[in-house]
């Protein structure tokens, strides 16, 4: 009933006003949120910012694209996927909204110029230069014992500029073994010495220590997680040249009293990119480069693990003079020292008017098994070392155009093809591992709007339909909703207040491979109110309005009605 009566409003808006958030430099799979737009979001996360992108799902931890969790996520050239995680996981605790110029989100592409790992796509973050001494601090509280504060300074001399940040988070917990403690520190030091010059390195610390709880009718009431991740990185752009150097290391402590277990895990990512662009008149232009990634595993139960891969890629954008097309081609090459070399296409044909434009794209990637994939064990989980690596066919049409200078709108279909899909298969028992399961295919499109109805409000929804099934047994696959459905209102009566109702709607999904049990759809409401002064300003949030009962796409249980409240400064 609940879907129905979305489906019939979703369909609704598509007929008085055309779906999708788009800006000029958005093109079907690309799509550009800058800092203006992201203010008038009101969002308190860079979550909240990227869930209001179709297709796009992003929690604390997590990011997926049209289902797939496999995306890369840089932040100044700096990945910040956590390199000891299973399933892609990313540390968006590592940039603070406050500091982001511009997100780039490539749904379904990136491969070529930004590797492996990215058959959902890339995500491309860009903090604002510094110029002079500003910064922030956030400070918020809410039940469950739940509080988080957040400060960042910044200050140029000259040619430098330098920047400090830091993060501390507690939370009790909703439900027995669900309370965390999370501290993160960074800094950031640029150097422009003359124009088309710059150099900057960053360096970050997380510790993280949290309860795992388990699945409701697999309690883990002992089982306990330590995470520390250590991020370094060194971008250089002199001209038409850019180079990137990082090194990422992570530590993952895993421990279950009842099951005397007690795992460690260490694991070291280094990667040095090589990049060269060169536009050879208003037509023609070249990107082209090469890269090098080592990575090291040791634990505490099995012996040090090391691997490396070296790639090249090119890629030529061609334009048009007689008609506004834009075709680019580009592939990339990659030796792996543990898995098949690999050749990897992308092809993108862009067709550009004033208000509309519509592309289509196809590209191919390769997820590669992460050493926890393959060697971890924890108290539900255990070791496959045989994994092999996935590949994965991108297809996608798309559709983006401005209908009124109120209005946008966004269209896109795609069609991906996984072959040797890894997924997590769990037994009777509640225990489980890493499998290859042969081929999957996702295929859907998701629509969205952006409108301005009247001055003082704003409307964003988007809807996804995701069909994904294993094409070996035709039976769905798990903690894959088949409709998604996102719904905000921004109403500001006046100028400095602003109030935000936000809905959310996920359908069924199913939490084994065969299909016999599955977690309810669920709609959820959350209202968020914020007062701005000159330099501060004060919000409230109040999410899962309504108290209802459910559970994720991967069966945990959700919170109840919860809240928080707190001020945000700036200097």
């Amino acid at each position: 009933m609940v879907s129905a009566v979305l489906l019939v409003f979703f369909s609704f808006l598509q007929i008085t006003a055309p779906p999708a958030a788009a800006e000029e430099e958005n093109s079907g799979s690309s799509i550009v949120i800058t800092a203006r737009q992201i203010k008038a979001m009101n969002a308190n996360t860079t979550g909240d910012v990227l869930n209001r992108v179709p297709g796009v799902k992003a929690g604390d931890t997590s990011v997926s694209i049209h289902g797939s969790s496999k995306v890369k996520v840089f932040v100044n050239g700096k990945p910040i996927n956590d390199p000891t995680s299973s399933h892609g996981g990313v540390r968006w605790d590592m940039v603070t909204l406050e500091e982001i110029e511009k997100i780039e989100i490539l749904r379904g592409k990136g491969g070529v110029e930004h590797g492996s790992d990215a058959a959902g796509g890339v995500i491309l973050i860009t903090t604002r230069k510094i110029e002079n001494i500003k910064g922030h601090i956030k400070t918020q509280a809410g039940n469950d014992d739940a509080f988080n504060t957040k400060v960042n300074a910044s200050m140029a001399h000259g040619k430098l500029g330098v920047g400090v940040s830091g993060e501390y988070n507690t939370f009790g917990g909703y439900k027995p073994n669900n309370d965390k403690e999370t501290g993160r520190m960074g800094t950031r030091f640029e150097y422009s010495p003359e124009e088309n010059k710059d150099f900057i390195f960053s360096a970050d610390y997380m510790h993280d220590e949290r309860g795992l709880s388990g699945l409701p009718a697999f309690p883990t009431p002992y089982s306990r997680k330590e995470t520390e991740i250590s991020l370094f990185s060194f971008l250089a752009k002199i001209d038409k040249f850019k180079s990137k150097t990082y090194l990422n290391q992570g530590r993952k402590h895993n421990t279950d009293k009842s099951k005397h277990l007690d795992k460690t895990i260490k694991v070291k990512n280094f990667g040095q990119d090589f990049n060269y662009a060169h536009s050879f008149n208003t037509l023609n232009a070249l990107n082209m480069g090469a890269g090098y990634e080592w990575g090291e595993a040791t634990s505490t139960s099995f012996s040090t693990k090391e691997e490396y891969s070296w790639s090249v890629f090119s890629s030529w954008e061609k334009r048009f003079k007689s008609v506004p097309v834009t075709l680019t081609l580009g592939v990339r090459g990659v030796y792996y020292s543990e898995f098949d070399r690999a050749v990897n296409p992308e092809i993108k044909l862009e067709y550009k008017k004033k208000r509309w434009q519509v592309s289509a794209s196809y590209s191919r990637a390769n997820n590669t098994p992460s050493f926890y994939h393959r060697y971890n064990e924890t108290s539900s989980t255990i070791a496959n070392p045989d994994l092999e690596m996935e590949t994965a066919d991108n297809y996608e049409l798309g559709l983006s155009m401005s209908v009124t200078p109120k209005l946008s709108a966004h269209l896109s279909l795609f069609y991906n093809s996984l072959k040797n899909r890894i997924t997590y298969i769990r037994d009777n028992n509640g225990i489980g591992q890493y499998s290859n399961i042969g081929e999957v295919t996702y295929k859907g499109g998701d629509v969205g709007m952006n409108w301005d109805p009247l001055d003082e409000l704003n409307i964003t929804s988007s809807y996804t339909y995701l069909l994904a099934k294993n094409e070996q047994t035709g039976l769905s696959l798990t903690a894959k909703p088949e409709h998604k459905f996102n719904c905000y209102f921004n109403l500001k009566p006046m100028d400095k207040l602003s109030l935000d109702l936000n809905l959310f709607y996920t359908s069924k999904v199913y939490t084994n491979t065969k299909n016999t049990k599955t977690v309810s759809e669920y709609l959820r409401a959350d209202l968020r109110a914020e007062y701005f002064f000159d330099n501060f300003s004060l919000f409230s949030k109040i999410e899962n309005i309504a108290d209802k009962k459910y559970y994720y796409s991967d069966g945990m249980l959700a919170p109840g009605r919860n809240w928080l409240a707190g001020i945000n400064y700036h200097f």
